[in-house]
């Protein structure tokens, strides 16, 4: 089971860490991956890199300490807009966790459970660590990064100004946030609906939205449409900002650093060194989450990375998955803090009493996992999809024994790893 707070990390923060810091950072967290970071790490493949190293070995040293013990790739805002608009998404009910694409509802019997392939992201990064760069991702990296890059700074405030009328400057950047909640909550609705699906590229969808919002009796847009809000805020308080002298040297780039701020509702915690994040990130964050400086998430990983350096030989050979199953208990470590805000009663926590593996029984696990992942005649698709409400979470995962210098396993375990066929780990 994963384990740690939800976080969220633009190019900036992971590519400050060495390898080894990176590793903590798997360990300690369930990291979500955002199809931006993929803009991004793409968009470096078109750069002339100022050194001996090449933009594959560039991409390939960022792929290598990306996350991949305890990560998943989360759904594209458009396709999470889409989902809430069809109401098959609640946002209020998400609890900062993240829209996985990608999962096939099972139902074996009369057990329920979703089955999360791998997504095509995830076997892109595995390629990357390798340097292997399909032609198909060469062009995507100019296709994914125009897509961002189409909205000119300039067009946006025309079209929102045009659309929401004369306002006065903001003040602050805090005012500038009010402000824009303002606006959505005291315009017309009707209005606001269609302005908004226009503005977010969904003007084929308003008709329906419309329709399904005067069926529920025309409730306020912020509680029926929560992510459309959402976005929509975004965009308005930029427009308001972008007049003003409140953000300095706004580059056109910071469209995708702007974009990050959409995929905030997907979790705990949001990391980056990026000024412009640490300046507008926190005001759209709610009470229960946390923005950490990518200096700070630094800083904190390389002091677990020289305390678990320090700890026996026979202590690390057990591996980073049983003597750092948990954080430190000292609260002056950041991930402690962390640990004690998202899962409080960790310290709780007792490893269960080490029993030889039965391995009849293992084989009786694998073969049931692999009813599930694999399919057959006795298998069939349901139509549940709240996960508390499924038997089982299975997903299906590669992960690396050895990364660094540290071993996640021990060498019996590795042994076991190596004499068994992969299977995928189950929640």
């Amino acid at each position: 089971m994963s384990l740690g707070p939800s976080l969220i990390f633009d190019k900036s923060s992971l590519e400050s860490l060495n390898l080894d810091e990176a590793v903590l950072l798997d360990n300690f967290y369930r990291s979500i991956i955002t199809p931006l970071f993929f803009v991004e790490c793409l968009a470096d493949l078109e750069k002339a890199v100022k050194s001996r190293t090449t933009p594959e070995q560039l991409v390939g040293s960022l792929a290598l300490r990306t996350p991949e013990s305890q990560s998943c790739v989360t759904a594209h805002h458009a396709r999470a807009l889409g989902s809430e608009l069809a109401r098959k998404v609640d946002l209020s009910q998400m609890l900062e966790r993240p829209l996985v694409p990608y999962g096939e509802p099972v139902q074996l019997g009369d057990k329920k459970g979703i089955v999360f392939r791998r997504s095509p992201e995830e076997e892109a990064l595995q390629r990357w660590t390798h340097h292997e760069f399909l032609e198909v991702e060469r062009g995507l990296a100019k296709q994914w990064r125009n897509a961002i890059m189409r909205v000119n700074h300039d067009d946006l405030v025309k079209t929102v100004m045009s659309g929401i009328g004369h306002w006065r400057r903001p003040k602050s950047l805090e005012d500038a946030k009010q402000m824009a909640d303002y606006i959505i909550d005291n315009m017309d609705p009707e209005w606001l609906i269609s302005f908004g699906l226009e503005l977010l590229d969904l003007p084929e969808a308003t008709q329906w939205v419309r329709d399904d919002w005067i069926m529920k009796r025309k409730p306020m847009i912020r509680q029926h449409l929560p992510y459309f809000t959402f976005m929509l805020s975004i965009n308005i308080f930029f427009a308001l900002v972008i007049q003003t002298q409140l953000l300095r040297n706004v580059k056109q780039s910071h469209q995708i650093d702007l974009a990050y701020l959409y995929y905030l509702p997907f979790c705990s915690v949001f990391t980056s060194k990026d000024r412009f994040h640490a300046q507008i990130v926190p005001l759209f964050l709610n009470e229960r989450q946390t923005f950490v400086s990518g200096d700070e998430l630094k800083q904190d990983l390389a002091r677990l990375n020289e305390h678990y350096s320090s700890m026996p030989e026979v202590i690390l050979k057990t591996g980073l998955f049983t003597f750092a199953r948990t954080p430190p208990e000292d609260t002056s470590f950041l991930i402690t803090r962390l640990w004690d805000r998202y899962l409080p009663l960790w310290r709780g926590f007792k490893e269960p009493h080490h029993r030889p593996r039965d391995p009849e029984a293992d084989k009786k696990i694998i073969a049931e996992i692999k009813k599930w992942v694999d399919g057959g005649p006795d298998v069939q698709p349901h139509d549940e999809y709240d996960v508390d409400r499924l038997d089982h979470v299975t997903i299906s995962r590669s992960v690396m024994a050895r990364k660094g210098k540290w071993r996640r396993f021990s060498e019996e375990q590795e042994e076991r790893m190596r004499n068994a066929e992969q299977t995928p780990d189950t929640e």
